[in-house]
């Protein structure tokens, strides 16, 4: 597994309880209680794959689930990233740093002006990858505020056409 060469990634709009879907956030979730058992998951809310303030997206590689990631609107013009995740085959190759980009420009085109994120202070890479891409850390918002195994971060999203 992995991406060659030549093979094709794709960023695909997907319910989030399909089944590509439901398998990535199981994944995703089990890697972070083997990383932080004691630590919380902050996934989707019950019911939320079927908000439409959720958009949920799955990143192919050729024909292989290689990712995902979502957009949650908290208010007009600030949205939040949530579930972002690359699966370990696909590691390595620049695809999270793709996904994020990819996640912005799908913020952008819906009029997102502030991209938000949490995270937690076991996932290393994941603030390394936040921290190089723009995103700078915040006072914990919303669900997050009371959680101290929280990190929140934040990047202004400036228009395509600037």
């Amino acid at each position: 597994m992995g991406a060659g060469a030549g093979t094709a990634v794709a960023l695909v709009l997907t319910p989030a309880d399909a089944p590509a879907a439901v398998a990535l956030i199981r994944e995703l979730d089990a890697e972070i209680v083997e990383r932080d058992p004691d630590g919380p998951i902050h996934g989707l809310h019950p019911g939320e794959h079927r908000d439409p303030k959720l958009r949920f997206f799955v990143l192919t590689v050729g024909r292989e689930p290689g990712g995902c990631g979502a957009l949650r609107e908290l208010e007009p013009g600030v949205a939040e990233l949530k579930r972002m995740f690359v699966r370990r085959p696909f590691r390595g190759q620049g695809l999270a740093r793709m996904l994020i980009r990819r996640l912005e420009e799908e913020a952008r085109r819906a009029g997102v002006r502030i991209l938000r994120l949490e995270t937690g202070p076991r996932q290393v890479e994941a603030l390394s990858l936040y921290r190089s891409s723009g995103y700078t850390d915040i006072p914990r918002y919303g669900e997050y505020a009371d959680s101290p195994d929280s990190i929140c971060m934040q990047k202004p999203l400036v228009p395509e056409d600037t």
